[in-house]
């Protein structure tokens, strides 16, 4: 594996932009479209929200593992640097899980909630799948599925914020977590894919790891909202 492109490689970028425009992801998606026209009541949000907490807690994990198998430091660099800016660059308050945890601690969950490891299969499967990505998948599958997951979900973290401030359950300066990331993730998916411009046109075989690794990490995502919209009425105990 080289260092990370300065260059952009167009066809890299084009194919991203196919599959991005073929998810349609505002549109299509059942889980922003109830939380746009209304239809998602605030318990069953906070619930699919609290269930999806846990995602957030454990993404940097299998992120740092995939660094882990890296052969250079100037590879493991930009996804060190994603991994500090999840911490919060050192202040813990500014870290994701905490800010992610205020946000809901704001719309009504209790931080016990939060910490008392009664999730569901839904987050624990995309967990698991992230998991085995970093430890087995080919590295260039692996930042592919992280880099596509970052890019969606950039924003889809707009679009939350969005509908948690017009559904009223929260004034707009008390929506943290998504304003950072609708942002940040566009830079941390770009990092993804600056490791990805040299290798996708360097041999067929690491193009389909790269092509593969995009479908799975849009798959898993979007999966995921899907998922939990299904279950939005379970509760935990």
């Amino acid at each position: 594996m080289g260092a990370p492109s300065l260059l952009r490689n167009l066809n890299l970028r084009q194919h991203i932009a196919g599959l991005k425009a073929e998810w349609n992801v505002l549109e299509t998606s059942p889980y922003l479209r109830a939380l746009k026209d209304g239809s998602f009541e605030r318990g069953d949000f906070l619930e699919t929200q609290r269930q999806f907490f846990a995602a957030v807690a454990h993404f940097s994990r299998p992120m740092a593992l995939l660094a882990s198998r890296l052969p250079r430091p100037e590879l493991r660099l930009p996804l060190v640097e994603n991994v500090f800016d999840e911490h919060g660059r050192g202040a813990r308050s500014h870290g994701h899980e905490h800010t992610f945890q205020l946000l809901l601690e704001r719309l009504g969950a209790s931080g016990e909630q939060l910490h008392d490891g009664a999730f569901g299969p839904e987050v624990r499967k995309f967990n698991v799948a992230l998991t085995g990505i970093a430890a087995f998948e080919p590295p260039h599958t692996g930042l592919a599925v992280f880099g596509i997951i970052e890019d969606l979900f950039s924003g889809i973290s707009l679009e939350l914020g969005r509908g948690i401030v017009a559904r009223g359950w929260l004034a707009a300066d008390q929506v943290v977590h998504y304003p950072t990331h609708a942002t940040l993730d566009e830079e941390h998916a770009d990092g993804f894919y600056r490791q990805l411009d040299a290798p996708y046109d360097a041999s067929p075989s690491a193009a389909r790891d790269i092509e593969q690794g995009l479908l799975l990490g849009g798959h898993l995502l979007l999966g995921l909202y899907e998922d939990l919209y299904r279950a939005r009425r379970r509760r935990h105990p």
